[in-house]
């Protein structure tokens, strides 16, 4: 027994290890930016329910973009095991003189014959406003063959300016996503992430229905352990127009008693006039509100790549 639970390990590190490979070596096509999503918080549904806020900077050299972000997450019950949360974001976006027209033409709205159409949307070099609201359900599934996993479903509300695209939009969005985690060791986990996200056109005629790819994501992660509630993480996903392909690396520790400090660093890895940012960083508190006893177990947190 002992010797098939130690080759399972070691062929699902293995899995893990080779999907990080491919989704940092793949090639992958980029055709339009679409909405940015945040990784699902996967985490929450080990977690405590509570609060979490964040600080976000997305940077591009290259194009000039940069985008400073703060948010908050709120986490709660439902029933014994589900999680709901709701995230929303607030955005100082700096174009630089660059606009998301002029870097993806195929969003272009159409334009009579015989015109030519504006590339400078949206025009403005700063633009702020608050993003989608993001209204999420976690639960834990048992599938025949994949066993137990994770399924997250994600609503985001057309509560934004268009002219925050690609980072938000006046749109609607649906996210579907399984998650599969391995026990590689005592301290050691991988987890492989399927996700779906169905995009609609936005509200207005700023932009072109290209401009609302819908994305298939694939992902995977490595995390340790290393003590009690302190968490390493990295993690790959590759997905398609507008997404591509990034890592992200974080650390996540203990600062007094029910809450936590995380960092990460993410790096996107597409070429310059796809992506949307060349590195993004974030800093973040999480506030809880159910600290379980001394006495009670304690679970590794669940973190979506």
């Amino acid at each position: 027994m002992n010797g098939s639970r130690s080759r399972a390990r070691r062929h699902a590190a293995a899995c893990a290890c080779a999907f990080l490979t491919l989704a940092t070596l793949l090639p992958a096509a980029v055709m339009a930016a679409a909405p940015w999503a945040e990784p699902l918080p996967w985490e929450a549904v080990t977690g405590d329910t509570g609060f979490t806020f964040d600080v976000q900077r997305f940077d591009d050299p290259d194009s000039g973009w940069q985008v400073d972000a703060f948010g908050m997450t709120s986490v709660m019950h439902q029933g014994e095991v589900n999680r709901v949360y709701v995230r929303w974001r607030h955005l100082d976006f700096h174009t630089a003189g660059r606009s998301a027209l002029a870097r993806w033409p195929e969003a272009v709205p159409p334009v009579a014959d015989g015109e030519t159409p504006d590339l400078s949307w949206p025009g403005e070099h700063s633009v702020a406003g608050w993003g989608r609201p993001e209204l999420g359900l976690l639960a834990p599934l048992s599938l025949p063959l994949i066993g137990d996993s994770l399924f997250g479903g994600e609503v985001a509300l057309p509560f934004a300016r268009n002219a925050l695209y690609p980072f938000a939009a006046r749109s609607t969005s649906l996210r579907l996503a399984l998650r599969r985690v391995f026990r590689l060791g005592e301290r050691l986990t991988g987890a492989l992430v399927c996700e779906r996200v169905l995009n609609m056109s936005a509200a207005g005629e700023d932009l072109a229905d290209e401009a609302f790819a819908d994305l298939t994501v694939w992902g995977g992660s490595l995390a340790w352990r290393p003590a009690r509630s302190a968490d390493l993480r990295l993690s790959a996903r590759d997905a398609g127009p507008g997404e591509c392909r990034r890592l992200r690396l974080s650390l996540t520790v203990p600062w007094g008693e029910g809450r936590g400090f995380t960092l990460g660093l993410m790096r996107g890895l597409a070429d310059a006039e796809d992506r949307l940012f060349a590195t993004q960083v974030t800093v973040a508190v999480s506030i809880a509100l159910d600290t379980p006893s001394a006495d009670a177990p304690q679970t590794p947190p669940e973190e979506g790549p």
